[in-house]
């Protein structure tokens, strides 16, 4: 499948990136989920090792392999295929968690492309939960938004950043967006959250 049909939802964690996706599943559209959230269920429920509190140098390898592997396997999907962030962010999670970015890692960014606009869903207080999974305080998952964009335009991506608007409205702005450059906002640097 040609990798312009690849769309990355990225952004600020618990920023409604997830709702997003699930509503664009809902309307039959190919979804892949977030992996570093897959890796983190399975190891709390097998009791795994590899947990960025643990293993953060394991956490980030797996982390990178199944975010390939997911790349992979979303070719044999229908088009348009609706990633809930993709490889180039393992780049920029590994520098914030201080570890060394390899070159292999820079080319497995290279490799796995997406369409060339990457939909970003900025820091969002009044609609953040802290849970199960998502432990952090607003202000420490909001730290991670800019780095994670960034690794985006340092691959050469563009940006959009997606309305804080109710999800039916953010689906109608992703949907619309498709085919077309003409997104509401788009540039090579993030914002500040």
């Amino acid at each position: 499948m040609n990798s312009q049909h690849f769309h990355v939802i990225t952004g600020a964690s618990g920023a409604g990136k997830s709702s997003l996706l699930a509503a664009l599943s809902a309307l039959g559209h190919s979804t892949v989920p977030e992996v570093a959230l897959a890796i983190l269920r399975e190891q709390r429920a097998g009791n795994g090792r590899l947990l960025p509190g643990v293993d953060r140098a394991g956490f980030m390898e797996a982390l990178l392999l199944r975010s390939i592997e997911a790349h992979r396997a979303a070719a044999a999907l229908p088009a348009p295929v609706f990633f809930d962030r993709g490889v180039p962010e393992c780049v920029a999670w590994m520098r914030l968690m201080g570890l060394e970015a390899k070159s292999e890692h820079l080319e497995a960014a290279a490799r796995c492309r997406y369409a060339g606009t990457v939909f970003v869903a900025e820091p969002w207080p009044e609609i953040y939960v802290r849970d199960g999974e998502r432990e952090a305080s607003f202000e420490r998952a909001a730290r991670s938004f800019a780095p994670t964009v960034a690794a985006y335009v340092e691959a050469g991506y563009r940006i959009c950043i997606l309305p804080k608007v109710p999800v039916r409205e953010r689906v109608a702005f992703v949907l619309a967006q498709l085919g077309g450059d003409a997104c509401g906002f788009d540039s090579r640097e993030p914002r500040e959250a």
